[in-house]
């Protein structure tokens, strides 16, 4: 099994993974994992060697298999989040720490993300964290003041936010993007922000 996704991953190319290796990772939502997929998933969803958008497809069956919360990932989770500073990503690596942290060691985690959105005002870091998958997804499951706060800072950031770049897209539940605006209007858009801020 590993060896075969191997030789479709080498396949691959920069960022865009072989159709034939996105199927086989595709059913590994559904089937019982086990150590050696887990390995490979964890190495796969924290190389640097690879794109964002690929770690998260990876990241993405550790989240959603539930067979994969048998496994004690709480280091794994934690050492991924304080180790990539793209925040749309490290929300995801949160989102896994969660399933085993107290409240207590989400504190300071939630506490840390809080201060990087106010620094921070990518809109593709907060389509993603805004999502209902990202931080409304942590406040509904747990329910702990830190991430209600977090929420509440993801919020009002979001909105210091030129309106021309929100709302592009959104992660459903099962964090597949769902695009919430044609091509047209993303052209549109595009044109009107960069003859807003030209100097």
């Amino acid at each position: 099994m590993i060896a075969e996704l191997e030789y479709w991953f080498s396949k691959s190319s920069e960022g865009l993974l072989h159709p034939e290796y996105k199927k086989r990772l595709d059913a590994l939502y559904d089937c019982e994992l086990n150590q050696e997929l887990i390995d490979y998933l964890c190495d796969k969803a924290t190389s640097k060697k690879h794109w964002c958008e690929v770690r998260f497809e990876h990241l993405k069956i550790l989240l959603l298999n539930k067979s994969a919360y048998d496994y004690d990932l709480k280091q794994f989770y934690f050492d991924a989040l304080n180790r990539f500073r793209r925040l749309w990503l490290k929300m995801f690596y949160i989102r896994g720490y969660a399933l085993y942290a107290t409240e207590k060691e989400l504190c300071p985690v939630m506490k840390k993300l809080q201060q990087q959105l106010e620094k921070n005002h990518d809109y593709i870091d907060y389509e993603h964290i805004l999502s209902v998958a990202g931080l409304p997804y942590l406040a509904n499951k747990y329910g702990y003041r830190c991430i209600l706060d977090t929420l509440e800072t993801a919020k009002n950031e979001y909105q210091k936010i030129d309106p021309l770049l929100r709302g592009y897209f959104t992660l459903n539940e099962n964090l597949k993007q769902i695009n919430l605006i044609s091509n047209e209007e993303v052209l549109k858009r595009s044109n009107e922000f960069f003859l807003k801020h030209k100097t």
